[in-house]
């Protein structure tokens, strides 16, 4: 008997199907994804609200928690796509499923190519144990390809020269290599178990600098321990899953690494 693979799919809404290709040439997709902090999720979904974007589709899947999260009086799919201009946002506000992670990597880059996208940027953070004496965090790059490497260099971005990607992203790097999709992540030193909207804030002006992209950042810091409240569960929840990863991961490692 054969074994059901996960299903993720991707909806384009229909009153915006047919004119998205024209609205975004070339486009740069921003990926925020529950992980270390929630930097990436706190700073996709700020960029979103701040800069005005609207949606234009969203990705489903049968295996998926079933949450539906409500604003204004609206409901709304957990894991939403956005656009304005040539940037196209994508971001979750669920944990992933650990079992998810690869179809979910396998459509966004199949997304990313028919939509002829000109490169990705992943945000998210780094945890380090001495967050709380950081008045600012730093921010870290990785690039995918080795232009994008250079790309990051020549913006002044700090590289990150080893160390782990884990969970959802770590995923979605290996599609962009077997893909030679181009892509850069930028990671913001962050809390490990506590939402971070410092680090997410840190993350969201190195991409300001890097895209010329212009976004006020304050509010985000200003509302900093509400978010941290509001987002309680949620960072339960990608815990919970991170640390799924990790003991699979763990019990794959050969001997040598043990």
């Amino acid at each position: 008997m054969g074994v059901n693979k996960p299903v993720v799919e991707i909806t384009v809404l229909p009153e915006v199907k047919h004119g998205f290709r024209i609205r975004g040439e070339k486009p740069v997709v921003v990926v925020g994804l529950p992980d270390t902090g929630l930097v990436g999720t706190i700073a996709v979904t700020y960029l979103t609200e701040k800069s005005g974007m609207e949606e234009i589709g969203f990705i489903d899947s049968p295996q998926l928690p079933p949450v539906l999260p409500f604003h204004k009086n609206i409901p709304r799919f957990p894991i939403r796509i956005m656009n304005k201009g040539r940037f196209v946002a994508i971001f979750s506000e669920i944990a992933i499923p650990v079992d998810l992670m690869t179809p979910l990597a396998k459509t966004l880059i199949s997304f990313m190519k028919e939509i002829d996208a000109d490169t990705s940027v992943l945000l998210g953070g780094i945890a380090v144990p001495n967050r709380i004496d950081l008045e600012k965090p730093s921010v870290y790059g990785l690039g995918i390809t080795e232009d994008d490497r250079k790309f990051l260099e020549a913006k002044g971005v700090k590289l990150l020269d080893e160390g782990f990607l884990a969970g959802a992203y770590a995923q979605i790097v290996k599609e962009c290599i077997k893909e030679t999709q181009r892509g850069i992540i930028l990671l913001g030193e962050s809390y490990a178990n506590y939402p971070d909207p410092g680090a997410a804030a840190a993350v969201l002006e190195t991409f300001s600098k890097i895209f010329d992209f212009k976004i006020d950042v304050k509010p985000l810091i200003d509302q900093a321990e509400e978010l941290r409240l509001k987002l309680r569960e949620l960072m339960k929840r990608t815990i919970e899953t991170l640390r799924s990863a990790q003991k699979r991961y763990e019990r794959a490692l050969p001997p040598l690494y043990r």
